[in-house]
């Protein structure tokens, strides 16, 4: 299934993608210094099927748009991370064939400016009314009965499935308390943008086969329309697919293009768009970061818990 050649690749891009330590206070730095080994190790217990994740770490960051509002994250320890990159590794180009030409988030070869170039191609195409919406919660709200549904639809190999639901169904160390994840997907973690990809596919289908000229960026989206009945139509289509998949519109409006709106930083006003020069706003800091979890009395509680 995932052999060493497969966990030191997925280590590289850990690596390369940085990131803190989790739970147990590991750095990548740290894991590196006995890499040989500790990739041994993680190896051995995905082939003997004794691999456990280590609780995520929650950690609060501000978004960064000014608000002063918080993203919570959730990181898995290095170990993990490199485990689920393996994973992810072996499961993206089965997934990748199924995600449609709207989906703009979390892909090799697309972007925040493809999504962008997009949208201005259909206002030269006469689509002048904006549905401009994003989901309540997603990444908190995802069932994960449907979810796992969805990746067993894929993904045939049984362990693989099994290592899924393992790390979405997460202890979560918040500083005080040991969390369970009974719904949602966990950010932080390397699987959860593929993940909500899956997930919000059937939206995607949805509004496309209905003719939608619709433009997804993860839980964030516009359907473009030639009048606003047309897009108060586009508007009732998206609440009834996202009620079958347990989710629910945070904000939603209908706006043209002549009164502006904005949507991933750019602002659209006719046919016009531009970002915003204040790079501040882009600046992302931790606002909370617990100290590691006493991982000795973890176990010691877990043991007692099995009994």
């Amino acid at each position: 299934m995932i052999n060493l050649i497969d966990l030191s690749d997925a280590f590289l891009q850990v690596k390369e993608n940085r990131g803190c330590a989790g739970v147990d206070g590991v750095t990548i730095e740290e894991f590196e210094l006995d890499l040989k080994r500790n990739l041994a190790r993680l190896h051995q217990e995905l082939k003997a099927k004794s691999y456990l994740p280590l609780p995520l770490l929650k950690i609060l960051v501000d978004k960064g748009d000014g608000t002063g509002t918080a993203r919570k994250l959730c990181i898995p320890a290095v170990r993990d991370r490199v485990a689920q990159t393996a994973v992810l590794h072996l499961i993206e180009p089965i997934l990748e064939k199924e995600f449609e030409e709207c989906s703009f988030a979390f892909r090799k070869g697309r972007s925040v400016q493809k999504a962008i170039h997009k949208i201005q191609e259909y206002y030269d195409r006469g689509f002048r009314w904006v549905v401009d919406a994003d989901i309540d919660a997603f990444f908190d709200s995802v069932n994960h009965d449907q979810l796992m549904a969805k990746v067993g639809k894929y993904i045939k190999h049984k362990e693989i499935v099994r290592l899924i639901n393992l790390w979405i169904k997460a202890e979560v160390w918040n500083g005080d308390s040991i969390e369970i994840i009974n719904t949602g997907i966990p950010q932080g973690s390397p699987l959860s943008p593929i993940l909500s990809n899956l997930f919000l596919d059937e939206l995607d289908e949805a509004m496309l086969q209905n003719g939608q000229k619709f433009v997804r960026y993860a839980d964030d989206f516009v359907i473009l329309c030639k009048s606003p009945d047309k897009a108060k139509d586009a508007l009732e289509l998206t609440e009834e697919v996202l009620h079958s998949l347990s989710l629910k519109l945070d904000e939603a409006d209908i706006v043209s293009f002549d009164h502006g709106f904005r949507y991933l930083g750019v602002t659209f006003v006719r046919s016009m768009s531009f970002s915003s020069s204040d790079k501040s706003t882009k600046e992302k800091k931790v606002l909370f970061y617990p100290p590691p979890l006493n991982l000795p009395a973890y176990f010691s509680q877990k043991k007692r818990r099995q009994r």
